[in-house]
């Protein structure tokens, strides 16, 4: 409060008699006895100048630039009301006492937050009981991001080199510092999903239930932080959200997992160094392959070589982004080999049109080898880091294969892009080239390391081939990438149809990013790619017979009429 409204108060006569009351300052009045001491050492520990005064009513005076408005008033006021207390002591003792594990959620109090301070709120940590994770409440955790302070918060979360507890981190809840503080804690942190609040009014039980399986299976989820529902009226509501909760235990177990109050850390991925600059020829060869397939010999052996010296140069330097910069030249490289290599003017059958796409897939899947193992490291596991790129690796092939096949291979390659561009624009170009440029669009957007807002058919699809299949095939894959392939293949990839070599393209990059999800299990990412494969080629199979059904009705009925 204001100290004008502290002299009006009716506890102004039980403040003690050393406080000067004045209006440049913000009076915190603790009127609760059980937690006077509690607030004042938080108050004291964590804004700068605040001075406490003892008395019948304890009061915390904060030092503020006098409000010029009532918006000001506000900001000054967050200062105080946005600091954490500290915890309930008492339910802490419950919870002890009931063997249950405690996951404090410490609140960030300044930019620059004092050595003393940090020891301050760590100490209270490590006072609690049976702590078995730790987490951050807001944009910026209480060290904020700097070196220095990240350090220091590091080492004071140790107690005799071992890390107090895991440190959490909240999936689709990016916090400034968060990464870095798990690097220094030797990667003991535990990956987290929630439902938030504002999602719990939207969803029905077993589409809750069905999200929280997927975390776990799909996306190496080991924390749950699930809220109760109609948390308002808690009585009438005891009894069903106990029943969700034996539902979702249920559900956990029989997929193999086990409930229990404490977390270790995965184990160090150690390979070997010389492994990985092998691992990364891979892709240096795989640009030599791909300079070939444009029918450059010449620089296939400079780009080999200078691709090698650049991968030794700087994994010699940062190891990590070496290896991050190296993954993504092979999701890229790869697809863009197999594409250059199987697409083909010559028709196929349906039979060959199969085993070619199988082919062209063994062949990207290269390119998801080698990431694997560039990647392979706890650090993209639990999502301290991550592959990079991913929007590039996903354009980058759908502008270089069409580009080399009807272009580039062309006797003239200028004297065709002339051609092109001195073709007279019709309605229906211009129409196409919309379409080309919203879809482009939409596949951008949808393309990432986040989760996208999906349309109600568009999950429920989903829900449905998670049901029917285990693991949910990528729609780019089985209902774009695959099928239109398929197609091509058996049509003929004539210039005239080069338009279809775009979703051949998006197949194999989709299929090859699949495995950039590092922190998600491969037997997981395995499955989802066959299943992606096998309902493409079935969709692929069935569009063949309905498009042939569709032009022989064309030929039978539409030509004769005229």
């Amino acid at each position: 409060t204001l100290g004008d409204n502290l002299r009006h108060s009716a506890y102004a006569d039980k403040v003690s008699p050393d406080l000067s009351i004045n209006d440049a300052t913000l009076y915190v009045a603790i009127l609760d006895e059980a937690w006077a001491e509690q607030v004042q050492a938080h108050l004291l520990h964590k804004i700068d100048g605040a001075m406490f005064y003892d008395g019948e009513v304890p009061v915390v005076a904060v030092p503020v630039a006098i409000p010029g408005s009532a918006a000001e008033l506000d900001r000054a006021r967050s200062v105080v009301t946005e600091i954490g207390i500290g915890y309930d002591q008492e339910g802490l003792g419950y919870a002890a006492a009931s063997q249950m594990g405690v996951i404090p959620q410490m609140r960030s109090w300044s930019e620059e937050p004092t050595d003393q301070s940090l020891r301050f709120v760590t100490d209270e940590l490590k006072q609690m009981p049976n702590v078995t994770q730790i987490l951050f409440n807001d944009k910026t955790i209480p060290s904020g991001i700097d070196p220095h302070k990240l350090r220091t918060f590091a080492e004071l979360l140790r107690v005799d080199g071992e890390t107090l507890a895991p440190v959490g981190t909240i999936e689709f809840s990016e916090q400034a510092g968060l990464n870095q503080l798990g690097l220094l804690l030797d990667k003991d942190v535990i990956r987290l999903h929630t439902i938030a609040n504002n999602e719990m009014s939207k969803l029905t039980e077993p589409e809750m239930l069905d999200r929280w399986m997927l975390a776990a299976r799909e996306r190496n989820m080991r924390s749950l932080l699930v809220r109760f529902m109609d948390v308002y009226t808690p009585a009438v509501a005891l009894d069903e959200n106990l029943a969700y909760l034996d539902d979702l235990a249920s559900g956990l177990e029989d997929s193999g997992f086990t409930l229990q109050g404490t977390y270790e850390k995965p184990a160090s991925i150690n390979v070997n160094g010389i492994v990985m600059f092998v691992i990364g020829l891979g892709v240096a060869a795989g640009v030599l392959l791909m300079l070939l397939q444009m029918g450059l010999p010449r620089l296939a052996v400079a780009g080999f070589i200078i691709t090698t010296v650049c991968w030794g140069g700087l994994f010699a330097l940062s190891p990590i982004l070496a290896r991050k910069l190296m993954a993504l030249a092979g999701v890229m490289v790869f697809p863009i080999i197999s594409c250059l290599i199987f697409i083909q003017p010559k028709r196929q059958n349906i039979g060959k049109s199969i085993v070619t796409l199988l082919k062209m897939c063994a062949l990207s899947f290269i390119g998801a080898i080698l990431m694997v193992g560039l990647l392979a490291d706890v650090l993209f596991m639990l999502k301290l880091d991550q592959f990079s790129g991913v929007k590039i690796a996903h354009i980058i092939p759908i502008i270089v294969v069409p580009l080399v096949l009807y272009i580039w291979r062309e006797k003239d390659p200028v004297q065709a892009v002339k051609d092109l561009f001195n073709q007279a624009v019709t309605y229906k170009w211009a129409f196409l080239a919309g379409i080309l440029v919203v879809a482009a669009v939409i596949y951008v957007a949808r393309t990432g390391n986040t989760t996208a807002e999906l349309s109600g058919a568009e999950s429920a699809m989903r829900n449905f081939l998670n049901d029917v299949m285990g693991v949910r095939p990528r729609s780019k894959e089985f209902l774009i990438g695959y099928p239109l392939t398929l197609v091509m293949f058996y049509f003929g990839a004539t210039r005239g149809k080069w338009f279809l070599s775009i979703p051949a393209v998006i197949g194999q990059v989709s299929l090859v990013n699949t495995y950039a999800h590092i922190h998600t299990a491969l037997i997981m990412s395995l499955r989802r790619s066959l299943n992606g494969l096998v309902l493409g080629i079935v969709l692929g199979v069935v569009a063949i017979i309905v498009i042939e059904l569709l032009l022989k009705l064309y030929k039978k009925y539409i030509v004769n009429i005229r």
